[in-house]
Parts: structure tokens; sequence; C-alpha cells
């Protein structure tokens, strides 16, 4: 997997969403670009001065920690993002600490800003939601959310966040206010289409040979070991990965005796690559998390298509079928959740 698209990846809550990646270079002219988003049934009009600079389009939508399909329009400053990105794949095992990792995650986050956030909610839970007294915020990412319209029995909730421009030189801030005042465009021109049915995720495991952190031969007989398994799928760059592993490594001791965790490290780029797997045993030992830990390969790039962040968290019976949904972004509490329910009803 390429370095860049694995460290964005780990910045969980940040990217687990459609981006609209904008990295805008100059001032959006009157010409605009149809953009058509099928899946999430929303077509955007946006200026081709913008899209012509390398907008990148990824597929989607995605749920957000609500359940609720996301798709955003994120401001990303290529001229440091991209030199931070570079600069974190040259760090040595030995001088990334945790330390390092926040410091990156944090300059990251001063050049990569959420532009327009919209969420799809269906209509009942929606109604439902709002019986109960709660905040249309709530339901969203934004204080300044509203209703776009309805659409295939969903509800729209459109949101342009106020971001801090702290950090930003005067070259960027001025570019970022270009295209945040260009959403308000953006807004009025969303439109929807018929919605097509979102691609789901794998129903059963690959069967696979890997090597776990110990050097030891893993397949997917693993999976026959216990009635279910809690699959957390997460790299060595990813800040709360790291930060919920501790947690995860004291609920894998006081699970029941049919139940198991299992690790799935996604940045260990072969055998040679001793740097990300030194880390990645690092990590595991420093967090007491003693349970197995494989190391992807080929076999796994099937499934992982589907892991559109990390950590991704999802669960496996003896045979090797995937229940319930994946849990996207670190929610050891949803995690056991879904495992008392799923154990309890069986």
């Amino acid at each position: 997997m390429e370095g860049k698209k694995n460290f964005f990846k780990g910045i969980g809550v940040f990217f687990i969403v459609v981006m609209i990646l904008v990295g805008c270079q100059k001032a959006a002219g009157n010409d605009t670009e149809r953009v058509e988003n099928a899946e999430a049934g929303l077509v955007f009009q946006i200026s081709k001065d913008y899209l012509d600079q390398g907008t990148i389009m990824v597929e989607g939508p995605y749920e957000d920690f609500n359940g609720n399909d996301l798709i955003s329009v994120v401001w990303y400053y290529t001229p440091i993002t991209d030199k931070l990105l570079e600069e974190a794949q040259g760090i040595s095992s030995e001088n990334l600490t945790m330390e390092v990792m926040e410091k990156l995650y944090e300059q990251l986050r001063t050049h990569s800003k959420y532009l327009m956030n919209i969420t799809l909610i269906e209509e009942q839970k929606y109604k439902k939601a709002i019986e109960e007294g709660i905040e249309q915020k709530e339901l969203t990412y934004g204080d300044n959310s509203e209703v776009l319209g309805t659409n295939d029995g969903y509800v729209y909730l459109v949101s342009i966040p106020e971001n801090d421009t702290t950090g930003m030189e005067k070259e960027e801030k001025k570019l970022y206010e270009e295209c945040f005042a260009h959403m308000q465009s953006v807004k009025e021109t969303l439109t929807f289409m018929k919605k097509t049915d979102k691609a789901k995720f794998p129903e059963q495991m690959p069967a696979f040979s890997a090597k776990d952190l110990a050097g030891n031969t893993i397949t997917e007989s693993i999976f026959g070991e216990k009635d279910l398994t809690v699959v957390n799928v997460w790299g060595t760059f990813c800040n709360p990965c790291v930060e919920e592993m501790p947690e995860l490594g004291e609920w894998a001791k006081e699970m029941p005796e049919n139940v198991q965790m299992v690790g799935l490290i996604i940045d260990i780029n072969g055998d040679e690559d001793t740097e990300h797997r030194d880390l990645a045993v690092m990590i595991a030992e420093r967090a007491g998390a003693e349970f197995t830990q494989i190391i992807a390969n080929a076999d796994f790039d099937e499934l992982l298509r589907w892991v559109t962040g990390v950590p991704t968290t999802f669960f496996v019976d003896k045979e090797g079928n995937i229940v319930g949904e994946p849990i996207v972004g670190a929610n050891v509490k949803g995690y056991k959740e879904f495992v008392e329910d799923y154990i309890g009803g069986k």
C-alpha cells in the first residue's frame, strides 16, 4: 500500500468520509463542473478552477460514528501536507515515538479541514431522534447544520463548519478562505439524483496464509477456534489505533472462553520491512496487547479495499462469516456491545 494513502487513513475520525479533496490554488471562476455521487444520491456544482487543480474524489459514502452515511468536501493544502507525509515516511522506527506521531497528526489537521459535510439519515431514524429531543447538531458534523431535503427515504443534513486557521501562513489562509467562501455557492447548487445501493462489506473472510508479529504462520483456520473473533484492523501510523490498543489488550484478557481478539496490521510491507514490524511490536508490547497480531499480505487485498479508515473493527464467526456491521473508528464500547449482544443471542 502506498505510504501516503496509509498515513491519511491513520488520522481516524478526520478522514473516515467520502472526500472531495480540494487543493484550491487560485480564485474560483464562473465556470462550474457537475460532480455526481450516485451512492449518496447527490449532485455538486463545483468551480472548474478548483477541480483543475487536482481534486480527488474517493468512492463512498461511508458510515460516521452514529451509523449514518457521510460525504464531505475537505480542504487539503498540498504544499505542506505532502511534505509532512514525505517526512513521516522517512522517520525510522526508533525515532517515530508517540510524541513525534502526535505532532505530525496535529500538523496535518492544521492544513486539512472539513469545508462541507452532508449527513444522510433514514427518515424514520431522524424523526424518532427529533421526537426524543436530540438536537440536530448532535446528528451531524457542525453546529450550523440545516436540512437540505429528503431523497429516497433519507433526510440530508448539510453543514459548513467554521474552522480555526491558526497555524496557516498568509498565502494558505487566503486560499483557504477562498475555498471556504466557495462552499456557499456549492451548497446552493446541491441537488438530488436517484440513490444507488451502497456496496456492501464482504460477507466472508478470505483464505489466507500470513505471519504474525512472532513469526508464526496464521491461516483462516484461526476463526474456527472460537465462536466469535473480533478483528481489529490497524496501522502503526494511526494515532487512534495506538491509543485504543491498551484497552483492547485488557479486554482480550477478559473475554469469554468462546471469544477472541485478533489484530490485522496493514502497513508492514513484506518481510524486509523491519522498521514497521519493529514499531508494531513495540506498540503491542507497550499496550499489553498480547493477542495475535497478523501482518496483512496480498491475501487480504480484496478485503482491505473495503476498509476506508482505521481502526476498523469487524466480527467473524467460527465458519469465517463476517457478522454484523464493521465499526469504523476507535469505539471499544461499541465492540463490546456487539459481542455481548451476539453471544447473548446464541
